[in-house]
C-alpha cells in the first residue's frame, strides 16, 4: 500500500493511507516520465501546507536540496544515477552531524552550532545523491522534555520520540525517509505512533560516526521510511559505504530489498508492557495473529515452550535494567554540561543524571552480566523460530506531548537484536505498529518476513 500520497492530514487507515515512498519511483526518472526535482518539489509542497501544523523541522535547506535534486535529474537523464539513493529526498534527526545546516541537539547550549563535517551516514547518503532536505526535531539530546512537533494524525498527540521530527515527517508524507537514533525507543515507538516504517537494526550495524549518543552501548542509527524497500535501500547503502561501528560487521546482506518471505514461525511475546495496553490495542494485535496463524504460521507462546516464559520473565525486568544501563553511561558528557550551564539542561535529563549519580560501578557491571545472559537466551530461541512478534507501542500516541511507552522497546534495545515497526493497526483512528524482532546480524531475513506479513495484513483487509 505504498505510492504518491494523499495530500494532508487525514483520517488514518492502514488499508487505504498512502505513504511517500521512492524506490518504486526510480524507473519514472531513468525513462522520463518524473524527475528527481519535480519529485522533490512535490515534498516541499507539502512541507510548505503542513509545517506550520506539524512542526517536524528543525532546519530546511531548500536551495541546496534543489540543486542536488537538478544534478540528480541530469544523472538520470544520461541514464548514469550514482546508486540506488540517488535524488531520494532524506531528513536528518538533529542529533546528527551535517556540515551545511547547524545541529543543535534541541538544546539551548547548542544553539547556532555548526559542525564543520558530515555525519558519516550524512556524508555518504550526499555521496549516492541522496537530497539532505533539512534536520528534523528531536527532544533535546535526545533524551529531555518533549519537543513542539505534533502527531500529523491527530495535532493534539505526541508523535512520539526522540526521532518525532522524522516520523511526523514520514507520516505526513512529507518526505519519503529520513535518519533517526534510537536508545530505548526513539526509532520504534515514534514509528508506531505516526504510522510509518521504522527499523533499529542489529546494535552496531549502522554506523553512528558523527551522531549523539547518550548510551554508547544502546544507542543505534534508525531508518524511517514509507515503505520496507526504501529503509533496507537506505540502511543497506549506508552500510555498504560507512560500514557499522567501529568493532563490528556491519548490517549484512544485498543491495536490493530482499524479496517477501513467509515465516515459517513466530515468538508472540507478551512480556513487559502486556499489562499496560489497552483491551482495544490487544483486540486488534489478535486479530493479527489469527490472520497469520491462518496464513499458515505457527505461532508459538510462553505456554507452548519453558524456554520462551523465561525468557519473557528476564526480559519482563527490561524498565528497570535500561534505566540502570542508561542511566550510569549517560552521565558524560552530562556531568559537563550542568557545570557549564545547568538552567539550559531539561528536568527529564537533569532527573535522569542524579539517578545516575547513585549508580556504582559494581551495579553496572551486574547489569552489564546480566544483559549478555539476556543475549544468550535469545540467541537460543532463534533455533526456534524466524522472529518474534509483539505490539511496537502499548497503543496509538497519547493525547498531550508526554513521548508515551517505550516499554515494548527497551528489551530489544538492551540486546541489540534488530526490530521493525510495521503499520498495520488503527486505533481510534490513530496509527499503532506490529513489532517485528528478528536475530541479531539477520537484519535482511527479518526485512524479507516483514514485507510478507505486512502485504498479507494488508492485502487480505
Amino acid at each position: 500500500m505504498t505510492s504518491e500520497p494523499a495530500n494532508g492530514i487525514g483520517s488514518y487507515d492502514p488499508r487505504t493511507w498512502k505513504l511517500r515512498t521512492f524506490y518504486d519511483h526510480r524507473q519514472n526518472f531513468l525513462e522520463g516520465r518524473d524527475t528527481p526535482r519535480n519529485y522533490l518539489e512535490r515534498c516541499l509542497e507539502v512541507i510548505e501546507r503542513l509545517e506550520t501544523e506539524v512542526k517536524a523541522w528543525a532546519y530546511l535547506n531548500t536551495d541546496a536540496a534543489r540543486k542536488a535534486a537538478d544534478e540528480s535529474t541530469e544523472r538520470y537523464k544520461a541514464g548514469k544515477p550514482i546508486s540506488l539513493v540517488d535524488g531520494m529526498p532524506i531528513g536528518i534527526k538533529d542529533l546528527i552531524e551535517t556540515a551545511d545546516m547547524p545541529t543543535e541537539y534541541n538544546s539551548d547550549l547548542f544553539r547556532g552550532n555548526q559542525p564543520i563535517r558530515d555525519a558519516a551516514s550524512v556524508y555518504f547518503l550526499r555521496k549516492g545523491g541522496a537530497i539532505i532536505i533539512g534536520k528534523t526535531v528531536t527532544i533535546t539530546f535526545g533524551g529531555g522534555d518533549p519537543a513542539e512537533t505534533r502527531n500529523p494524525f491527530d495535532l493534539r498527540r505526541t508523535p512520539g520520540g526522540s526521532s518525532s521530527g522524522t516520523c511526523a515527517g514520514v507520516g505526513s508524507t512529507m518526505i519519503p525517509c529520513g535518519l533517526g537514533t534510537h536508545g530505548r525507543g526513539s526509532t520504534i515507538r515514534p514509528s508506531s505512533f505516526c504510522g510509518v516504517y521504522g527499523l533499529k537494526g542489529t546494535f552496531g550495524a549502522l554506523n553512528r560516526q558523527g551522531t549523539y549518543s547518550a548510551a554508547e552501548t544502546m544507542d543505534h542509527l534508525g531508518v524511517i521510511a514509507g515503505s520496507l524497500e526504501d529503509m533496507w535501500i537506505v540502511a543497506r547503502y549506508i552500510s555498504e559505504n560507512a560500514g557499522g561501528d567501529p568493532g563490528h560487521p556491519g548490517l549484512y546482506g544485498g543491495r536490493l530489498p530482499p524479496t517477501p518471505r513467509k515465516p515459517e514461525r513466530l515468538i508472540v511475546l507478551e512480556t513487559a508492557g502486556w499489562e499496560e495496553t489497552d483491551s482495544q490495542t490487544k483486540q486488534e494485535f489478535n486479530k493479527v495473529l489469527t490472520q497469520l496463524e491462518n496464513s499458515g504460521i505457527e505461532l508459538y507462546r510462553r505456554s507452548d515452550d519453558p524456554a520462551i516464559e523465561a525468557y519473557e520473565t528476564e526480559t519482563g525486568q527490561s524498565p528497570e535494567m535500561w534505566r540502570q544501563l542508561y542511566r550510569f553511561e549517560m552521565r558524560f558528557p552530562m556531568y559537563q554540561y550542568l557545570d557549564y550551564d545547568a538552567d539550559k539542561i531539561p528536568p527529564r535529563l537533569k532527573k535522569g543524571v542524579e539517578e545516575g549519580r547513585g549508580l556504582t560501578q559494581a551495579e553496572y557491571r551486574q547489569a552489564l552480566v546480566k544483559r549478555e545472559h539476556w543475549q544468550h537466551m535469545h540467541d537460543e530461541l532463534a533455533n526456534r523460530c524466524d522472529g518474534m512478534i509483539t505490539l511496537a507501542s502499548p497503543g496509538p500516541g497519547p493525547i498531550g506531548m508526554d513521548q508515551g511507552s517505550a516499554i515494548f522497546n527497551e528489551a530489544s534495545s538492551i540486546i541489540g537484536m534488530p526490530a521493525i515497526s510495521l503499520p498495520l493497526l488503527k486505533i481510534d483512528g490513530m496509527p499503532t505498529g506490529v513489532q517485528l524482532q528478528g536475530m541479531r546480524h539477520r537484519d535482511e531475513a527479518l526485512v524479507a518476513a516483514a514485507r510478507w506479513i505486512a502485504s498479507d495484513i494488508l492485502d487480505q483487509n
